[in-house]
C-alpha cells in the first residue's frame, strides 16, 4: 500500500500574511507541499474574524444533494455564503459530480466546509454506482476485529477520494430487539462486548486514515421497535440495562477516539423521566455522554428532519432546543436562517453565554483543522486488496446452522445435483460453483416460475440445492424473501437438500427447515458473498462464522456448525498469502516473452499454495493466426504427464484397494503376454522409474506406410467394422494392430538397468489397469477419479466431451498423418491405439490438473474423500534408487539439486512431470506450490524447442518460488 502525502488535499488553500486566512477548497491532482500553521494559531485565527452569526453557522450542516439541478445548488450557495454554514452533509448522488460540486461550495466558503455523510458501508449507502462494503452485522458474524479495521479504512479511503472529512459511522448500537425496524442489519451484533471490539476497531481504522468518525445512536437504538425517521421510539429498559448492554460499545468508540457522538431521538425515561427526546435532552447529553462517559469531542444531533422530534416542536425551535441541550453540529435542519438568529438572540439576551459559543466553535474549528487543514496520510488500497477483504469478511461470516450427516461440503460429483436460485441477481453463485465442478442450475425470480417450470424434473436428481436471493436485509417484505417460499420448502422432494439463503437470518425465524440436511447463511445478496458460498459448498474453505444475533430458541447467538476444509483447491488470490501480486505479474512477462518469440502460440498457468489458487490464468491465442484467444476452459493434449495424471493415479488406487502390488513382476499381472519373454520378470517399480532397460520408444507408424502414406492394409478414411480404431480425423486404423505393437515392443531386447526414459513400460501399465479395474482405461479413470472430483476438462478422446474448438491443436503432422493434428492425442503410438495410452492421451486445461496435483499434495485426498491412501502416495512420489532421482511415474528434482527437471529451489520432495507438447505439473510438499503449464509449442511444428531454449517453465517456477519466499520474510 502507499502512502499519500499527507499534504495531498482535496482542497488548496492560501496562508495571507496579514493575519487574516482566506481558503479556498479547490480539488486538486498533485501533490502540493504547504506550510501549514499550528492547530491553536489558525483555530484562534478563525474565531477572532468571526461575527457572532458566522460562529453560529459553523454549527448547522445541511443536507446536500450530488444529484440535483442547479436550483438546489443555487440554493446551497446562499446557505454557504449568506448564512455561512459550517457544513454539509450529502445524500443521493454520484461520485461524478461529488468533486466539482464540492470544488463550487468550497470555493465561497470563507471557512472550509465539513462535508459528512452515512457511509456506514462505503460511500455506496449514499452514491449510486458503487460497489458496498459488508454489513455490520456481516462484520459481527465474522467477528474478526482486524477485518473491521481493514474494511474501515478501505471506506476511509472512498470518503478521501471525493472530499468526504466525516463519516457518521459506525453504528454502536447493540441490536438487543430482533424486530427493530431501523437499526438490525446496521449493528455488528446482540453482544455488547463483541460490538464494542468492532466499534473500537472501526473508529480507530477510520480515524487512522484521517476520515472523523461518528458513533450512533446514543444512548443506543439497539431495543426499539420504532423507526425515529417516522416516531419517537421509547426505551423502556432500566439505567442498570442500559449500562449494561448500550453504553459499553461507546465507551469503546470513545476511548478509540471518535471525533464525535451523534445522539438518537430518543425516549428514555430511564435516564430522563421527562420523556424529552434524547437529542433535545441537556440530561442525556451533558450528564451522561460528556459527564459520566466523559466524553469531550463533538456532539452531533441525528437529523433534525426526522418525525421523531420534527412533529413535535417547530421548524426553528427544535434546532434552538438541539443546541440547547449540547449538540454542537446541527445535522438537517429545516429552518436555518431563522434558527441562527434564534440563537443569537439567545446569546445577546443572556440565555446562552458567548463564552459557551465560543468553546463550541472552537471544537467544530478543531475538528476543521484536524480533517482538512492538516489531515492525516492515508493508505491507498487498491482493487485486490478491497476485492480480499471482502472476500474474507464474507467467508468468516457465512454461517452453517445445520450440517447434518456431513451433506457439506459436497463431496463427490459422480451425483446428479441441481441448483436452483429463486431471486434476483444470482449469476456470481453459478460461476463460483462451475469453477470447481459441473452443476445444472435453474434460476427462476419467483416460486410459482420455479415450480411450474421444474415440476417433476427434480425428482431426477439426488441432491438440490435450494438458493434464496433477498432483496432487502431489512424485516419489511418478509426480507425480501420471495412470495410463497415457505411452499417450496414443503414441496421439496425427500432428497439431499441444501439451503444457501443470502439475506437476514432472522428472514427463517420461523422456517421448518427440517427438510434440509443442511442450511447455510451468507447474510447478503452481495456478488462476493454469493462467490465466497459457492466455494464453500463445494469444499473449498471451512465455515467459522457465527450467529451476530438471536434467531430463535434454536438458533442463537453465537451459534454456528463448524464445516472442516476438504482439501479441494480455494478460488484465492495473492494477496490473500502476502504474496507479491507485482512479482507474479513477472509471469505475464515471461509468457509473453515466449509468444513474441514464437516458443507457443499460447498457454495457461495455474499457481495454487498452500491449497489456494492464485493465479489462474490464459495467454495468447490457440495457433499464430490468433483467431482464438485461450480461454480457461479451453484443454491442452498434456501429453507425458498423462503417464501420472492418468496411469500412477490410477496404480495408486488400485494400489490402496490391494488390487496391484508396486513390487510385483510384470508376469504376476501379464503372464499370457508375456510368458516366455524376457520383459515376464521385469519389476514393475523399476519400469516405472524408467530404469527397466527398455527402449525409449518405438515409431510403430513407420511400419503402417506405404510410400509415405498411411496404407490401404491398416487404414481406412471411414470407420468399419475392422477399420475400427481412431487415429486422426477421417483415419482410422485396423484394430488388430494394437497386438502387433505389443508385438513388437517385447520383441525389442531389453537394455542394461539403468535410468533411461522409457513410454514402452506405460503400454502394459494400461493392460494392467484394465485387467485389475476390469473396466477399460478411459472409463476407470473417469469414474474412479475425474467424475468423483468433479473435474469436467481432465478427459482422454476430447471430441466425445468438447467441441473442437474448445481444443487447442497440436503438431501439422506431414510425417504421418498427413493433417494437422487437432482433438486426437499428438503421440503417435498412443493415437494408434484409439487414443488412451498409459503414457498419453489425456487433454486438460490447467485448473483440472491443478486439482490432480493438489489430490497428490494431499496425500491421496480431494474434496472430503480419500481416493488413495497417504501411505501409497508416499511410496509413488518418493525416489525410488539412490541413483535414479525418479519416483515411481514421477520425476523429481535433479540428484544434484541444480534443477533442469525442476526451478533448483524445489525441495527434493517436490514431484510432477513434463509433456513433450510443452507442458509440466509439478508440486512441492515442503513449499505447498502446485504449478501448472500448458502450452501447444508442437504447434504447427514438433521441432520448434524454443519453449526449452528460453527456459520458460522453469523461470515461471523461479518467479512463483521468489514470490512466496518473499512473502514469507
Amino acid at each position: 500500500m502507499n502512502k499519500i502525502l499527507s499534504f495531498r488535499y482535496f482542497a488548496l488553500f492560501g496562508l495571507l500574511f496579514s493575519g487574516i486566512i482566506s481558503l479556498s477548497l479547490a480539488f486538486q491532482t498533485k501533490e502540493v507541499e504547504v506550510k501549514v500553521p499550528s492547530q491553536s494559531n489558525w483555530v484562534n485565527a478563525q474565531l477572532d474574524k468571526m461575527t457572532l452569526e458566522q460562529k453560529i453557522g459553523q454549527f448547522f450542516m445541511v443536507a446536500a444533494y450530488s444529484n440535483r439541478g442547479e436550483a438546489h445548488y443555487q440554493h446551497l450557495d446562499s446557505l454557504v455564503t449568506e448564512q455561512q454554514v459550517g457544513g454539509m452533509i450529502f445524500f443521493q448522488g454520484q461520485r461524478i459530480n461529488m468533486k466539482t460540486i464540492l470544488n463550487r461550495f468550497q470555493s465561497k466558503a470563507e471557512i472550509p466546509l465539513l462535508i459528512g455523510m452515512d457511509a456506514e458501508w462505503g460511500v455506496q449507502m449514499r452514491l449510486f454506482g458503487e460497489d458496498r462494503f459488508p454489513y455490520n452485522y456481516t462484520l459481527g458474524a465474522a467477528n474478526d476485529p482486524e477485518l473491521t479495521r481493514t474494511v474501515s479504512k478501505m471506506i476511509a479511503q472512498e470518503c478521501r477520494e471525493i472530499g468526504i472529512h466525516m463519516n457518521f459511522a459506525p453504528v454502536a448500537d447493540v441490536n438487543s430487539n430482533p424486530n427493530n425496524p431501523v437499526i438490525g442489519f446496521r449493528s455488528f451484533g446482540e453482544s455488547p462486548i463483541e460490538v464494542a471490539a468492532h466499534v473500537k476497531a472501526a473508529v480507530e481504522g477510520m480515524e487512522s486514515q484521517g476520515v472523523l468518525t461518528s458513533i450512533k445512536h446514543f444512548p443506543g437504538h439497539g431495543d426499539t421497535g420504532t423507526d425515529s425517521h417516522y416516531d419517537l421510539p421509547v426505551v423502556e429498559n432500566s439505567f442498570t440495562q442500559i449500562d449494561a448492554i448500550d453504553f459499553p460499545p461507546f465507551r469503546a468508540g470513545i476511548r478509540a477516539g471518535t471525533a464525535s457522538v451523534m445522539i438518537a431521538h430518543l425516549s428514555v425515561p430511564a435516564i430522563d423521566s421527562t420523556g424529552t427526546p434524547s437529542s433535545l435532552s441537556p440530561i442525556v447529553i451533558k450528564d451522561y455522554l460528556q459527564g459520566q462517559l466523559g466524553f469531550k469531542g463533538l456532539v452531533i444531533s441525528d437529523a433534525l428532519n426526522m418525525k421523531a422530534v420534527a412533529d413535535r416542536y417547530g421548524k426553528t425551535e427544535v434546532v434552538v432546543k438541539a443546541f440547547e441541550a449540547g449538540c454542537d453540529i446541527l445535522l438537517f435542519p429545516e429552518s436555518v436562517e431563522d434558527a441562527i438568529q434564534a440563537i443569537k438572540a439567545k446569546v445577546e439576551a443572556g440565555e446562552i453565554e458567548l463564552n459557551e459559543i465560543d468553546a463550541r466553535c472552537k471544537k467544530v474549528l478543531n475538528a476543521k483543522y484536524k480533517a482538512i487543514i492538516n489531515p492525516k496520510s492515508y493508505e491507498s488500497y487498491n482493487e485486490y486488496e478491497i476485492e480480499l477483504a471482502k472476500r474474507q469478511v464474507y467467508e468468516k461470516a457465512l454461517t452453517v446452522l445445520k450440517n447434518e450427516n456431513e451433506t457439506l461440503p459436497i463431496k463427490r460429483f459422480d451425483q446428479r445435483i441441481a441448483h436452483v436460485s429463486i431471486g434476483t441477481n444470482t449469476s456470481s453463485l453459478n460461476k463460483s460453483m462451475d469453477l470447481v465442478a459441473p452443476i445444472d442450475h435453474f434460476h427462476f425470480y419467483t416460486v410459482e416460475e420455479a415450480q411450474r417450470r421444474l415440476k417433476d424434473t427434480l425428482d431426477d436428481y439426488d441432491m438440490i440445492i435450494t438458493a434464496f436471493h433477498s432483496n432487502t436485509v431489512r424485516s419489511r417484505n418478509d426480507y425480501g424473501l420471495p412470495n410463497n417460499w415457505k411452499k417450496w420448502i414443503s414441496d421439496l422432494p425427500d432428497k439431499k437438500n441444501v439451503l444457501a439463503f443470502f439475506g437476514n437470518p432472522l428472514g427463517l425465524k420461523d422456517a421448518n427447515l427440517s427438510k434440509f440436511q443442511s442450511v447455510v447463511v451468507a447474510y447478503e445478496n452481495h456478488s462476493v458473498a454469493q462467490d465466497r458460498v459457492g466455494q464453500f459448498l463445494m469444499g473449498t474453505f471451512a465455515s467459522s462464522g457465527e450467529l451476530p444475533m438471536t434467531m430463535n430458541d434454536t438458533y442463537k447467538r453465537g451459534f454456528g456448525v463448524k464445516v472442516e476444509w476438504s482439501g479441494r483447491l480455494k478460488e484465492s488470490q495473492p494477496e490473500e498469502l502476502g504474496i507479491s501480486r507485482q512479482k507474479m505479474l513477472e509471469i505475464d512477462r515471461i509468457v509473453q516473452s515466449g509468444i513474441d518469440e514464437g516458443a507457443f502460440p499460447g498457454c495457461q498457468v495455474v499457481v495454487a499454495v498452500e491449497g489456494k489458487v492464485i493465479w489462474r490464468k490464459s495467454y495468447g491465442y490457440h495457433t499464430y493466426a490468433k483467431e482464438r484467444e485461450v480461454q480457461n476452459t479451453d484443454v491442452y493434449d498434456i501429453a507425458s504427464i498423462t503417464k501420472i495424471a492418468g496411469s500412477t493415479s490410477s496404480l495408486m488406487v488400485l494400489d490402496s484397494e490391494g488390487k496391484f502390488d508396486l513390487s510385483a513382476r510384470l508376469k504376476e499381472y501379464l503372464p499370457e503376454l508375456t510368458d516366455s519373454t524376457a520383459y515376464s520378470n521385469l519389476l514393475l517399480k523399476d519400469m516405472l522409474a524408467h530404469q527397466a532397460g527398455l527402449s525409449p520408444w518405438i515409431p510403430f507408424y513407420t511400419k503402417t506406410l506405404k510410400e509415405g502414406q498411411p496404407s490401404d492394409e491398416w487404414y481406412a478414411p471411414m470407420k468399419s467394422e475392422l477399420m475400427n480404431v481412431p487415429v486422426a480425423n477421417n483415419l482410422w486404423i485396423n484394430g488388430a494392430y494394437t497386438d502387433t505393437m505389443y508385438q513388437r515392443i517385447l520383441r525389442t531386447p531389453l537394455k542394461s538397468r539403468r535410468y533411461k526414459y522409457s513410454d514402452l513400460g506405460y503400454y502394459f501399465i494400461k493392460k494392467i489397469i484394465e485387467k485389475q479395474s476390469g473396466e477399460k482405461m478411459e472409463d476407470f479413470t473417469l469414474n474412479h477419479l475425474y467424475k468423483p472430483m468433479g473435474l469436467q476438462y481432465l478427459r482422454y478422446t476430447p471430441l466425445e466431451y468438447f467441441p473442437k474448438r474448445q481444443i487447442a491443436p497440436t503438431e501439422d503432422d506431414q510425417i504421418f498423418r498427413k493433417q494437422l493434428v487437432h482433438g486426437y492425442v499428438h503421440d503417435p503410438g498412443a493415437a494408434m491405439i484409439g487414443g488412451v495410452g498409459g503414457h498419453a492421451g489425456l487433454f486438460s486445461n490447467a485448473s483440472d490438473l491443478a486439482a490432480i496435483m493438489q489430490l497428490f499434495l494431499n496425500k491421496g485426498s480431494y474434496g472430503g474423500t480419500q481416493y488413495m491412501q497417504p501411505e501409497v502416495v508416499a511410496k509413488y512420489t518418493k525416489q525410488q534408487y539412490s541413483r535414479n532421482r525418479r519416483g515411481a511415474g514421477f520425476d523429481k528434482p535433479k540428484l544434484d539439486g541444480k534443477g533442469g527437471t525442476c526451478y533448483k529451489g524445489a525441495s527434493m520432495a517436490s514431484f510432477g512431470h513434463s509433456g513433450f507438447t510443452g507442458t509440466v505439473a509439478w508440486v512441492d510438499p515442503v513449499n505447498q506450490v502446485n504449478y501448472v503449464f500448458l502450452s501447444n509449442r508442437v504447434y504447427p511444428d514438433a521441432e520448434n524447442w524454443k519453449l526449452v531454449k528460453m527456459n520458460t517453465r522453469t523461470e515461471i517456477q523461479r518467479v512463483i518460488y521468489e514470490a512466496v519466499q518473499q512473502a514469507k520474510r
